[in-house]
């Protein structure tokens, strides 16, 4: 007599090192990710949740908080942009507990010029995690590089900058029995068994109907017992058909006796109301999807529940599920996407923009201020003379570097990154070699790498090393030697303490002509030719009670880009300046 059951075990995220190989495998049969891929496919409350998350954490975009970011996040070189490999690492992040990238360096070794997203569950790695192995087929018991394309990949390396390397981020979990903690967890691992109710109960309503509702059927053969086992298994299939399961929800069970008389009480053996009790148990199951997801407030993932919150108190818990949950993954993925950027060879930040929640009305907004035309927009003559009133003469210094000042740059931002210059610059003082000036030289010329290292006669990875000291002082980015290395080599008598941070207010480099004129603000303020320290700054801005970084001229609208924007053809700069004796 058999019936249906729902006992089912599921997939244990066990580690264990492939005897063949040196990767360590993720499950007994090296099939993990794709038992939680099944459960995402399975279950429509566990991925409509995902999908919700991925969208708080990592919807809203990329956007820059300081420098110039634009040729990091278009990522030109990679079949998708740095906005969608952001989205890609969250929905990893959610689904597995972690996610990874590669990049691949430039033929020098001074930045990485590609990043590519690499799905997670298409990655296993050695159990020291120097080593990445990534294959086309992970459910294939013989891996290798002619059957499934296995290949491995190192992880980032800085002493070894050449080809592809792949950085690998995942959650710290506790390590159960068979574990290696090599692996991550998903965030939602205490809640996967009523995630795969939830999908078996779908399956079990949908093939419940398919098989016409009917459940409890028994049919007895009161002719004696078959003589064998083997006999009476093939009487059940033909009978039956296939094997039961989910699946054959409603299906018939077959039984044997000697006689009538001995054949069992027919009953009704599931009751034709299986369906409503799964519906309670459903009520439970998707309960505990919610607890195990962290999820405050259902109305935000789209779900309406009885007594559920007015919209005041789903925005107050969507802060709550923010500061909770939201933003310790954004921090997370900044920390790994800033990395990105540093390796790259850029000066800047990026943070992932806040996304507002599902399901809450926001308040009708205030009614836009009429844009007043770049014509009339004016400052006060005491606000222009107050600009008048600090700082010194430009004539007064020599220029060795200079860094634009975003439009709506906090002071404290702009003051912060003052201090790091001054740091900077001590540093280099400090530990500029003369082999570091020698490369500088070979690299403004235009030489490679191996050209330099035969040229100086020194190893490979001694030139490595300076350039990796030139890219961090900023003395080389994007495979340029930059003005402040080129300045502070004219000057490499100059004591640290002589050098100084100053802002001007000048044109942007490379901005279209004007076509009438500019206004008067900008003609006044750039005609004073003036140089401002950090006390000048504080000054002024007492005085006219604003962040001096948004004094612009009005708006402005590219005549080439079409874009507008809330500043003019000038900008703010923070410039490193010597004053002349």
């Amino acid at each position: 007599m058999t019936s249906l059951s729902f006992k089912k075990d599921y997939i244990k995220p066990d580690e264990e090192r492939d005897r063949s190989h040196d990767f360590v495998k993720w499950s007994k049969k090296n099939d993990y990710p794709y038992f939680l891929i099944d459960l995402y496919n399975g279950s429509a409350w566990h991925q409509g949740i995902i999908k919700n998350k991925v969208t708080y954490i990592a919807g809203g975009g990329l956007e820059t908080t300081s420098g110039n970011l634009n040729e990091f996040i278009e990522n030109k070189y990679s079949e998708f942009d740095m906005n969608e490999i952001s989205e890609m690492l969250a929905f990893d992040y959610e689904v597995f507990g972690g996610f990874c990238v590669m990049g691949t360096w430039n033929r020098d070794g001074s930045r990485v010029a590609v990043w590519e997203h690499i799905d997670l569950d298409s990655v296993r790695m050695s159990e020291d995690g120097l080593t990445y192995y990534l294959s086309d087929d992970w459910t294939a018991m013989n891996q290798s590089p002619e059957r499934t394309n296995l290949r491995t990949i190192s992880a980032l390396d800085m002493k070894n900058k050449e080809g592809k390397f792949i950085i690998y981020y995942k959650d710290p979990s506790k390590k159960s029995r068979k574990e290696k903690g090599v692996y991550p967890k998903p965030p939602y691992y205490g809640g996967i068994t009523s995630i795969q109710t939830d999908a078996d109960i779908s399956r079990f309503h949908m093939h419940e109907i398919s098989n016409s509702f009917k459940s409890g059927t028994m049919i007895s053969f009161t002719d004696g017992y078959p003589e064998t086992y083997e006999e009476a298994e093939k009487i059940k299939q033909q009978v039956k058909g296939r094997s039961q399961s989910v699946e054959d929800a409603g299906e018939i069970v077959i039984t044997f006796s000697d006689s009538k008389d001995k054949a069992p009480i027919v009953q009704q053996i599931n009751g034709n109301d299986l369906d409503k009790r799964y519906t309670v148990t459903e009520k439970s199951v998707q309960q505990n999807i919610l607890v195990a997801h962290s999820v405050v407030a259902p109305s935000l993932f789209g779900v309406a529940p009885e007594g559920s919150f007015n919209s005041a108190e789903s925005a107050e818990l969507f802060e709550i599920f923010k500061k909770t949950y939201v933003d310790a993954r954004q921090r997370r993925l900044e920390w790994m996407l800033n990395y990105m950027v540093e390796l790259s060879g850029y000066i800047g930040t990026i943070k992932l923009r806040d996304v507002s929640p599902l399901g809450i009305t926001a308040p009708a907004p205030a009614p836009a201020p009429v844009e007043q035309p770049m014509e009339t927009q004016t400052f006060s003559d005491d606000e222009i003379d107050c600009f008048s009133e600090y700082g010194e003469d430009a004539e007064s210094f020599d220029v060795i570097a200079s860094y634009p000042i975003v439009w709506d740059t906090p002071s404290e931002e702009v003051f912060s990154k003052q201090d790091q210059l001054f740091a900077t610059i001590g540093e280099i003082k400090v530990g500029l070699k003369d082999l570091d000036k020698n490369v500088l030289l070979l690299l403004e010329q235009g030489e490679d790498s191996t050209a330099i290292s035969k040229a100086l006669e020194q190893p490979i990875e001694e030139i490595a090393k300076s350039i990796e000291r030139l890219v961090g002082w900023d003395l080389y980015r994007q495979g340029e030697v930059t003005d402040l290395a080129k300045n502070l080599i004219e000057q490499v008598d100059i004591p640290a303490e002589r050098y100084e941070i100053r802002y001007s207010y000048q044109e942007i480099p490379n901005i279209p002509p004007v076509k009438t004129k500019s206004r008067d603000f900008c003609v006044r303020l750039v005609g004073l030719k003036r140089l401002y320290s950090r006390d000048d700054i504080n000054g002024i801005s007492s005085r006219v009670n604003r962040n001096v970084w948004l004094y612009r001229g009005g708006w402005y609208n590219n005549p080439e880009t079409k874009r507008k924007t809330p500043w003019c053809r000038h900008e703010w700069v923070q410039q490193i300046v010597i004053r002349r004796s």
